[in-house]
């Protein structure tokens, strides 16, 4: 049934598991008997101390920097208060039977508190004092210190994390054991929270039952690391092998609970100590077997040095010393949030390392269910405190989540992922670069600083045959392909080597060749466009320039001479422009094309013989009305330079969707396959095939034959 469920409700259902549990937590430690004073041993004077009291507390009327000397329980028993009433951890005793006594003056403490009144002896500056006090039955939530917080919140952060990662990776034993290990440290801190901030006393079966649970947690902690590093980066046992840590940790738990040693030194103390060293000597084992992997031994280092630090500085800071009876060097409640490290370096590895081969979009689960989870936390608070009607607690709820949580999860996204986005604009502009570099040595430089400033890698070698961008060892590294002739490379160490290469790099690398190979396209075709134009504009003055200024130098007449000239100047200027008249019809372009024909003709004493034939009036493609002109006055101009023929007829017809050319005279003729084709042949051919149709040169003794056919997409006038 679990292989259904989406890691979004497996972790949602952790959460509020835990929600729960943290809850219950919340109502056993506010469900105790409250005086208002905030009490603290002092060990060297043998005292407790009342270092602060409640202004609004039921023992408001005694003075704070008080001694509290006792309190008076059942049947008038005075009871004498002590430091060794108040210490933290009750493991830090010396014997089992040291504990029980504890647990049973902790109930007799706990017995007077629930007495009406409570009559509780102080002294302040030698002078005694006694009161009476009426204590709640219930303490206030805002009386709960910032340890019970903290060890709550520690709790709740280390099974969080353990169950997301699991939620997403339930197949792999070193999830399992993670999230193992985060459910154990949920149910140390939730106990020790409720025990080691209590204001004066718990009921002595609470009490030992809440301590149970510490150990049971402590250990199974132990277990689900040691579990952890068996397995991850690789694996050292065997499965039937994994299930020894908990048969030996458990058999130590049950010597604890059943409390079959001397004290918690031996049951509880040297358990824990032994499964840090166990950690520690498989941290070790793992960094050996990861030489010559790159890849696990980052993702090693990173996690053994958070667990070895995090876990290690519990052990050395509260369970060593109480081991070796000097107590404890920080508070407990504080010494949790070193677990802390451990977890905030699982969600570190994910986002640079992708420990458990998770990747940033893991991060987007967690945001969503936190951000869920907020929302639902608010709506409640809310509806408890100052809205009364679900739907506008709802609707406010939802709006201050999206006004603040939103932003916010941008902001760790950040800090977390470390996105650092490359300006877009600036590969913008690289890329450009490259792309309108000449190809050469330039070019490259530039393709491989636009790779260093993308993705800032400790070093940069040439590839060879990187057909896409991908990811290299998990990551370790990242091959680029070059576009247009550029070469490959390979990236190694992303960030400097700080973090591995992701798929969002991998996006990256992708948007980037495909800008380059597209800019570099672009550039070709502006090219290629320049060059065809450059040729255009010279076949253009060659076969039109060319024959009108011939036509002017034979012409007999000043005035049509100059008219020609004009004529020449007007044509110039179209061919630099790539225009023609728009509005001249097919007849009207024949018209005009004839009428220099002839006159060239007739200067030369040549008859000429024009035929057309039309399908109706019509206005041709500008490129083919350019190709008619520039066939018919190249091939009549060949006719006469090399023909002298005695009559040149021009025939041209215009179907529905092509028009046929044909130029033909009764000249001396070529040899066309001795005869080499100057640029009158070879443009007027390139001209006819630019547009899809074919070209025929046929010539012999009785003369020569152009023909030229092409399709036109003709616009048909309507009279």
């Amino acid at each position: 049934m679990s292989a259904r469920l989406t890691p979004n409700v497996l972790l949602s259902a952790a959460v509020a598991l835990s929600v729960v549990l943290a809850a219950i937590m919340l109502g056993v430690a506010m469900d105790q008997r409250w005086l208002g004073l905030g009490v603290t041993p002092q060990t060297e004077l043998d005292l407790a101390w009342i270092d602060r009291v409640d202004p609004n507390g039921p023992s408001q009327a005694i003075a704070p920097s008080s001694v509290l000397v006792a309190i008076t329980g059942r049947d008038g028993e005075r009871i004498e208060i002590g430091p060794e009433d108040l210490i933290e951890e009750p493991d830090a005793l010396a014997s089992y039977e040291a504990m029980r006594a504890f647990f049973a003056r902790q109930e007799v403490i706990a017995e007077a508190l629930g007495m009406k009144p409570v009559v509780i002896e102080t002294e302040h500056l030698s002078i005694p004092r006694r009161d009476e006090v009426l204590p709640p039955g219930q303490r206030p939530v805002a009386s709960l210190p910032p340890a019970f917080w903290m060890q709550i919140g520690v709790g709740l952060a280390g099974f969080w994390i353990g169950a997301w990662i699991w939620a997403l990776r339930r197949g792999e034993w070193a999830t399992r054991f993670l999230l193992l290990a985060g459910a154990g440290l949920m149910i140390s801190a939730f106990p020790a929270a409720v025990y080691s901030t209590r204001e004066l006393a718990l009921p002595g079966a609470l009490f030992r039952v809440l301590t149970t649970f510490n150990h049971i947690g402590a250990l199974t902690f132990g277990v689900g690391m040691i579990g952890l590093f068996l397995v991850y980066p690789r694996r050292l046992v065997s499965a039937r092998w994994l299930a020894l840590p908990a048969i030996v940790l458990g058999a130590w738990q049950a010597v604890d609970i059943l409390q079959l040693a001397d004290g918690p030194g031996l049951g509880f103390h040297l358990a824990v100590v032994s499964a840090m060293l166990a950690i520690v000597v498989l941290v070790a084992i793992q960094f050996r077997v990861t030489r010559g992997h790159p890849r696990d031994r980052a993702a090693l280092a990173w996690l053994g040095l958070a667990v070895i630090v995090g876990a290690g500085a519990f052990v050395a800071t509260v369970i060593a010393p109480h081991a070796l009876g000097i107590g404890a060097f920080v508070s407990q409640g504080e010494a949790f949030l070193f677990f802390l490290l451990v977890y905030v370096g699982v969600a570190l590895g994910v986002a640079r390392y992708r420990l458990f081969q998770l990747d940033e979009w893991a991060f987007r689960i967690l945001f969503y269910v936190v951000g869920v989870l907020l929302l639902l936390a608010l709506d409640a608070i809310l509806i408890v405190t100052i809205v009364d009607e679900r739907a506008p607690a709802f609707a406010l709820s939802l709006l201050i989540v999206a006004l603040a949580w939103l932003p916010l999860r941008d902001m760790l996204a950040r800090i977390v992922l470390r996105r650092a986005e490359p300006s877009r604009g600036n590969l913008f502009r690289q890329v450009m670069d490259v792309a309108l570099t000449p190809p050469g040595r330039d070019q490259q430089a530039r393709w491989r600083v636009l790779l260093e400033d993308a993705f800032r890698p400790l070093s940069i070698t040439a590839a060879t045959d990187v057909q896409d961008p991908a990811l290299i060892d998990d990551g370790l590294a990242l091959a680029v392909p070059g576009a247009g002739g550029l070469p490959d490379y390979r990236l190694d160490y992303a960030d400097g080597g700080r973090k591995l290469f992701s798929l969002r790099d991998a996006d990256l690398a992708v948007e980037l060749t495909t800008m380059l190979a597209n800019a570099l396209e672009s550039r070709e075709a502006y090219e290629k466009g320049v060059a065809e134009e450059r040729e255009r504009i010279a076949r253009d003055i060659h076969d039109n320039i060319g024959v009108q200024l011939m036509g002017a130098l034979h012409s007999r007449g000043l005035a049509r001479k100059d008219m020609m000239i004009r004529e020449t100047l007007t044509d110039l200027r179209d061919i630099i422009n790539n225009a023609s008249n728009p509005d001249l019809s097919f007849d009207e372009m024949l018209a005009d094309l004839r009428s220099q024909i002839s006159e060239h003709l007739f200067a030369a004493g040549v008859k000429m013989k024009w035929e057309v034939e039309n399908a109706g009036p019509a206005i041709l493609p500008l490129a083919a009305a350019h190709t008619v002109r520039s066939v018919v006055r190249e091939a009549v101009q060949n006719a006469l330079k090399h023909g002298q023929p005695r009559s040149i007829r021009v025939a041209v017809r215009l179907d529905e969707d092509a028009i046929a050319l044909t130029v033909a005279d009764n000249g001396s003729g070529f040899d066309p396959g001795s005869v080499q084709a100057g640029n009158g042949l070879a443009n007027m051919q390139a001209r006819v095939t630019s547009l899809g149709g074919r070209f025929n040169v046929a010539s012999g003794t009785e003369g020569t034959r152009i023909e030229a056919q092409f399709p036109v997409d003709i616009v048909r006038i309507t009279q």
